[in-house]
């Protein structure tokens, strides 16, 4: 958002007159970066999938201590980001919708998923295809500024190919696929820390009716609020690589038959469930290599990144106001 744009918004709703002026809320700015702002409702959106971490803590004191790190350091990274993403306009760098598609189809080819597929697993995520691309979009030009400037200082080798790639064969959560289900309880953008520990004392409720018996699918049509739940929350086979990396984590750590949960993500409380796996053939090391440098590179180019933005930060105006 441009300040520009949000002290021009200000002036208008004060012109406007009282009445006008008292159903607009001006939102918080908790950061001025540059002439852009940040604010705390971006900022919420990024904390939201910690917030679970947060309120489990008993002691009042700790509980309010460890938000405000908690907050500080996602804010820190918001900084960061709108830094990329204004170098990214100053160089004239961006991404068109030929792009965004073919991340898209190279997506559903890993899957094995058409167009209705990626739709019911976005559904289920609580997601619509628009909004999926638009987060694609931003990625891949944060990507593309990043490689721009920061690609040429990353080289892979040989050797670190080949270790790499012995690593990966050695990992047993590479070669399989699960079969999956989750029970999908949705915590809205507003959600207050009252309702969030109601949804999550409802989570663990239905875990414990799940692992005493109860059919998973149907406690899925009753209680789930995601798209899936007439299907018993079934979200078909999935391979590692596109989901959220927290759910996507719990999936493949869980036997075949077992039950877990709750996870929290940016979409709310997951109670999930795994029916079966299945192997996936290893490619051979030529096959890898394309995925292998690219894994490596992103790997190295954390570490020039971090070096990067650092930098930025030292030359750009920063104002914090958290």
């Amino acid at each position: 958002m441009n300040l520009r744009h949000v002290l021009s918004a200000a002036l208008l709703a004060g012109s406007l007159g009282a009445t006008a002026a008292q159903a607009r809320v001006i939102e918080r700015i908790v950061a001025v970066v540059n002439d852009e702002i940040v604010t705390y409702s971006e900022l919420e959106d990024m904390a939201r999938p910690l917030r679970a971490q947060v309120d489990e803590i008993s002691d009042p004191v700790e509980r309010e201590q460890t938000r405000d790190r908690q907050l500080r350091r996602v804010l820190d990274e918001l900084v960061g980001q709108r830094l990329i993403m204004q170098e990214a306009a100053r160089r004239r760098i961006s991404i068109d919708s030929k792009a965004v598609d073919q991340h898209l189809d190279r997506i559903k080819s890993r899957q094995g998923w058409d167009d209705d597929k990626l739709r019911m697993y976005l559904s289920g995520q609580g997601q619509s295809l628009s909004q999926f691309r638009t987060q694609v979009r931003e990625q891949l030009l944060k990507q593309r500024i990043i490689r721009r400037i920061l690609g040429k200082r990353i080289q892979v080798s040989e050797r670190e190919l080949k270790d790499y790639y012995r690593e990966k064969l050695t990992q047993s959560k590479s070669n399989f696929e699960v079969e999956a289900a989750h029970i999908v309880l949705r915590a809205p953008e507003n959600t207050t820390p009252a309702e969030e520990a109601a949804l999550r004392q409802q989570a663990t409720e239905i875990i414990a009716r799940a692992k005493s018996g109860e059919d998973f699918a149907a406690l899925a049509a009753q209680y789930s609020t995601g798209p899936r739940a007439k299907e018993g929350g079934a979200l078909g086979f999935i391979r590692r690589g596109n989901l959220d990396p927290t759910l996507e984590d719990a999936f493949f750590e869980l036997e075949p038959g077992g039950i877990a949960g709750p996870v929290r993500t940016n979409f709310g409380y997951h109670v999930i469930t795994v029916k079966s796996r299945k192997a996936v053939a290893a490619p051979t090391y030529d096959e890898a290599v394309p995925a292998l440098t690219a894994e490596l590179r992103e790997k190295k180019l954390g570490g020039e990144l971090t070096k990067w933005v650092a930098d930025m930060k030292k030359k750009a105006f920063i104002e914090t106001r958290l």
